[in-house]
């Protein structure tokens, strides 16, 4: 008699375990031996990604200029289709936030577009993000957040 569950499910637990083997099983401090990822944020620190599992953020671009307001879009999968966002400045406080619907939920990424205005922030550089939802209090998917440096006028 052939068992290809169990040697289905051992191949799984030995690809798992190479993978924990490549990227190590962490350290209790694992800051303390990036220097990029210790200390305050910062604008001028890199923006988070610009995709994730759950969300992309299309537009406005790395390094955007924008002044006045500009649009922010891209598509995401989040609880009840609400993609938060907000601009933080280069202390990593958050100085503006708002959120906005997408156009679905649930069974895959739905656009996702919004207006967003600037026009009382001063000139400088500031980091857009936007993330998915997390209504569950930790009992779903974690929060995921994309976002790209912009600079206002």
């Amino acid at each position: 008699m052939r068992r290809t569950g169990t040697r289905q499910a051992g191949w799984m637990i030995a690809v798992a375990f190479c993978g924990v083997l490549a990227t190590g099983c962490g350290s209790e401090d694992a800051s303390a031996e990036d220097p990029a990822t210790s200390g305050e944020p910062s604008a001028e620190a890199s923006a988070p990604p610009r995709t994730s599992e759950l969300i992309v953020l299309t537009t406005p671009t790395e390094g955007a200029t924008v002044k006045g307001s500009f649009e922010a879009s891209g598509k995401a999968n989040s609880p009840e289709a609400n993609v938060p966002w907000e601009i933080r400045d280069s202390s990593g406080e958050t100085v503006l936030e708002g959120a906005v619907t997408a156009e679905g939920w649930m069974d895959k990424l739905y656009p996702w577009k919004t207006k967003v205005d600037v026009s009382d922030l001063e000139p400088g550089t500031y980091v857009f993000i936007a993330r998915t939802d997390d209504t569950s209090d930790g009992e779903g998917k974690p929060a995921e957040e994309v976002g790209v440096r912009i600079t206002v006028e």
